[in-house]
């Protein structure tokens, strides 16, 4: 092998543990409305907690995306060294309003965690000639080890979930030093007139409404295992076979996007999400409730892909940033909002399994409504591919 292939390899590395370690932390966030909720917060409060971050998302995405511009690296080290101290102060809670301080305090740091992480590994991925797909499976196995892991910690102590978070920001902090400052500016050959496409924006509208519908499965995940009187290590053993559920489509992301099409893939994941809540929302049987959760994989990921391989093939440098940013803070910000803070009220007013229902009922016909617009303005959308 020759130098520089061993160059590669090595770098090849990094950008690998950078997904696997954000991806981790992600899982062990999404424990945290099962640690709220073992400290008995109502529904209501714990989608008002867990949507801090998804509406800090909002401001705190232009604010580290234009701070990044000069070195997003060393923004990336500064956010997830500080993050790995604060989040701390939510374990420490309480009360539910000291609980609000210190989760806002967190998420300033990490709601806009992944999407400076992924402007950082991808056109570091781009210089080499290497496939994201293949480097994002790293994330997934992050996640899902991590969650399988902590579904067994935190039957000993929550303060599992916190340690594990702290080492995983902590070394994320490290590693980025390793990437060069300007790793992620906007290519110079990709440049465009700065408007975002009509297809982006109809794209986008579809994977707010399935993102929404999953945010809200996602977050009262643990509350509804708990529910139907399952361990407690339900929940994060939930949490990683969802992740786990995505390494097949991983595998074959872009000879899918290739044959059928980035918005004819984004429909069915919408469908898919709202075909999934709806029979769990149906099933009480362990085993069988767990065996719902492997739709996952053609769910979240589809969506995100979807959108995100168009963004980074499809547009131009300059536009494609703008893109991005506008993405997470609707997907990451909106979406997990109202899924959180709109399905609190929703649960408290008609039920947990009768929102769940309901919503699956919603995603479903939602994206047969696309399809049927799809059909009828066939000739406007078949450049999307």
């Amino acid at each position: 092998m020759s130098d520089s292939n061993l160059a590669t390899g090595k770098s090849n590395i990094r950008e690998i543990l950078t997904e696997f370690l954000v991806y981790s932390n992600l899982s062990l966030t999404s424990l945290f409305s099962q640690f709220f909720d073992s400290k008995g917060y109502s529904p209501i409060q714990i989608g008002i907690l867990m949507a801090i971050s998804p509406t800090f998302s909002l401001l705190a995405n232009p604010f580290w995306f234009s701070l990044s511009k000069k070195s997003a690296p060393g923004i990336l080290g500064l956010m997830t060294f500080v993050a790995a101290m604060v989040v701390w102060g939510v374990y420490l809670s309480s009360s539910f309003v000291l609980a609000f301080v210190s989760v806002s305090a967190m998420a300033f740091f990490i709601a806009s965690l992944i999407p400076i992480t992924e402007s950082i590994v991808v056109p570091s991925l781009r210089i080499k000639g290497r496939r994201f797909d293949r480097v994002r499976l790293f994330g997934t196995v992050g996640y899902a080890s991590t969650a399988l892991l902590s579904s067994f910690l935190v039957e000993i102590s929550f303060s599992s979930i916190f340690i594990l978070s702290s080492v995983a920001l902590l070394l994320l902090s490290v590693i980025s030093r390793g990437y060069p400052s300007r790793s992620a500016a906007v290519s110079e050959e990709r440049t465009g007139g700065g408007r975002l496409p009509v297809t982006f924006i109809v794209m986008l509208a579809v994977g707010v409404a399935s993102i929404t519908i999953g945010a809200f499965g996602s977050t009262f995940f643990p509350v509804l295992t708990r529910e139907l009187g399952f361990d407690l290590s339900a929940a994060g053993m939930g949490y990683s076979l969802m992740a786990f559920s995505e390494v097949p489509f991983l595998f074959f992301a872009d000879r899918l996007l290739g044959k059928l099409g980035n918005f004819k893939i984004l429909l069915l994941g919408l469908f898919l999400t709202g075909l999934r809540w709806f029979l769990t929302s149906l099933v009480d049987s362990f085993p069988l409730f767990m065996a719902l959760q492997s739709l996952h994989g053609l769910n979240y990921v589809i969506v995100y892909y979807s959108v995100f391989n168009y963004i980074h093939l499809k547009l131009p440098g300059d536009v494609a940033l703008k893109a991005q940013a506008i993405y997470w803070m609707s997907t990451m910000g909106i979406s997990y909002l109202l899924g959180s803070v709109a399905g609190g009220f929703l649960v408290d007013t008609f039920g947990l399994k009768t929102v769940y229902f309901s919503l699956g009922m919603f995603g479903m016909l939602l994206s047969v409504v696309f399809t049927v617009v799809l059909i009828y303005t066939g000739k406007r959308f078949r450049p999307i591919n």
